[in-house]
């Protein structure tokens, strides 16, 4: 019985720490406050109201963000607060737009630390659907590394708040360095 209840009790998707030492591990994820404040405000279906939007803005930098991934976190969040007057699905239909931006810095973060990696390429997954800004940055050379490629100083944002991040990104590598 002992063993069942502490399988219960222990978070789902711990699987995000594994392998990783405690030391490794970051106290605050990857959002800054511009980007955050862009995204809500582009969103649109969440009220104008700051003490709210700080609490947000905490759970998103929060480590236990990605454990519990963005539904779960709109239910921890909803349920901790006395009233709202959020909707669960419009809180979670951001903070999945948040997640996307924290996992694309923390990959782009990752890749810059690879030895050889100069860049990322950014591409979309279909272009029918991609607003004007979007296949501009997938097309554009603007650095001489070919269509869609930026070094790691001069990524483009997401073209478009309050939505999730377009592109695919592929780590692009110094010729001879895979």
């Amino acid at each position: 019985m002992m063993g069942r209840q502490a399988r219960e009790e222990s978070p789902r998707g711990g699987v995000v720490d594994a392998g990783i030492p405690p030391e490794d591990r970051v106290d605050c994820l990857p959002l800054p406050e511009p980007i955050f404040y862009l995204h809500y405000h582009g969103f649109g279906r969440l009220p104008d109201d700051l003490p709210l939007q700080e609490k947000i803005l905490n759970l998103a930098r929060s480590p236990d963000f990605l454990r519990d991934m963005p539904r779960g976190s709109a239910k921890k969040f909803l349920s901790s607060m006395d009233r709202t007057g959020l909707r669960e699905e419009d809180l979670a239909g951001f903070l999945k737009i948040l997640f996307s931006e924290i996992t694309r810095r923390m990959y782009i973060e990752a890749a810059r630390q690879r030895p050889g990696a100069i860049g990322v390429q950014l591409s979309l997954p279909g272009s029918g659907n991609a607003a004007p800004a979007a296949v501009a940055a997938v097309s554009a050379d603007a650095h001489g590394l070919g269509a869609g490629v930026y070094p790691f100083t001069h990524i483009p944002e997401n073209p478009c708040p309050g939505m999730e991040n377009p592109f695919v990104i592929r780590v692009v590598m110094k010729k001879g360095s895979e």
